[in-house]
Order: C-alpha cells, then sequence, then structure tokens
C-alpha cells in the first residue's frame, strides 16, 4: 500500500469524520455549525501531512492506518476538538466545554490531575507565601507586585510604578534565587 491508497481510504470515510465533527461542533462547542466544514478539511490536511512524514514503506502505513479508522475514531475525536480548541483561541472567543453533556464513557477518557499533585502544590505556594513574607518590607512589596498585579511583565511594572527597571529585575532575582535555595528540596522530593 503506498500514501495515495491511503488518502483515498481516509477520504472514503469522509462522511464519517464529518459527522463526528459536526457532532462536536454542535454538542460540546455550542457554536451552531458555524466551523465543521472547516475543521473537517483542516484535520483531512493534518492526516494528509501525518502521512507524509511517514516512511514510504507499507507496514507503517497500514499501521498508521490502521490506528486511525479500524474502530478507533476517537483519534480523529481528540484531534478535532483539539482544532476547536485552537480556533477558538485564536479567534478570542471563550465556549466552556460542556461536562454535563459528555457520556460517562467520554468522561473516563478525560485525564484529571490526582488530588496528591494538587495538595503538593498548594503546600509549596504557601511555604513561597510564607518565605516571602520575612523579606525586607521593599523586596516583599516588590515581589508580590511582580507576582500578582503585574503578572511578571517588569517594563510595565517599571512604567507604573515609577521605579526603575534595573532596580525591579534585581530585586525579583534577587528574590527568586533566595526562594530557589530555600524550598529546591521540597520541590523536588
Amino acid at each position: 500500500m503506498d500514501k495515495k491508497k491511503a488518502m483515498q481510504l481516509i477520504y472514503d470515510r469522509y462522511d464519517s469524520i464529518k459527522e463526528i465533527v459536526y457532532v462536536l461542533d454542535i454538542k460540546y462547542f455550542k457554536l451552531k455549525g458555524m466551523f465543521y466544514n472547516d475543521i473537517t478539511h483542516d484535520l483531512l490536511i493534518k492526516i494528509h501531512d501525518e502521512i507524509d512524514k511517514i516512511e514510504n514503506k507499507p507496514h507503517l502505513i497500514l499501521k498508521f492506518l490502521d490506528r486511525i479508522i479500524n474502530g478507533q475514531m476517537y483519534i480523529i475525536y481528540n484531534k478535532a476538538k483539539q482544532m476547536y480548541i485552537n480556533l477558538l483561541k485564536k479567534e478570542n472567543k471563550y465556549v466552556r466545554f460542556d461536562m454535563q453533556k459528555l457520556s460517562q464513557r467520554e468522561k473516563q477518557k478525560l485525564i484529571e490531575m490526582p488530588k496528591v499533585f494538587e495538595k503538593k502544590d498548594n503546600d509549596i505556594q504557601d511555604k513561597i507565601n510564607k518565605y516571602v513574607k520575612t523579606f525586607y518590607w521593599f523586596d516583599q512589596k516588590l515581589f508580590d507586585l511582580y507576582r500578582y498585579e503585574f503578572r511578571m511583565h517588569k517594563t510595565n511594572m517599571s512604567k507604573k510604578t515609577k521605579i526603575s527597571y534595573s532596580t525591579i529585575y534585581r530585586t525579583v532575582k534577587r528574590c527568586k534565587v533566595k526562594i530557589k535555595d530555600k524550598l529546591k528540596r521540597d520541590y523536588y522530593e
């Protein structure tokens, strides 16, 4: 089997792929069928690019087709879902992914972060906050402004607070080094 025949097999499944993308559009993203044709075509282009990247060996092409076509349409579903998310990010539209409409099987496939890691992250954040409170008052205030108000933008912070960029840079760097030295063992455990 060569790459042209492989793409022809995928094109033969165009209607089922289009139906999957349409259901995603209507049911989960609630876009009233505005983008499903575009996403379907982009998905076929993406699959074509993936086939082009495969070596021209029949067993590798068949392995790829087996993964895409034979009963594992969730691969196409996941790719289409990611393309919708990327499209919406590009257009700066916020669309809520409706978890309540997912079937039980789809909910099981979603990967959620284990509770153990969430607790550890919060624990480290708490330790950082406690340690920052022990800093000299100027360092503490400046570092908190940097973290919470200006969201890591030193230039904007410099313009709005009228504090020189170099002072902000040195202070933030000094605070980061202190935090790393103090809490690196806790982070890597």
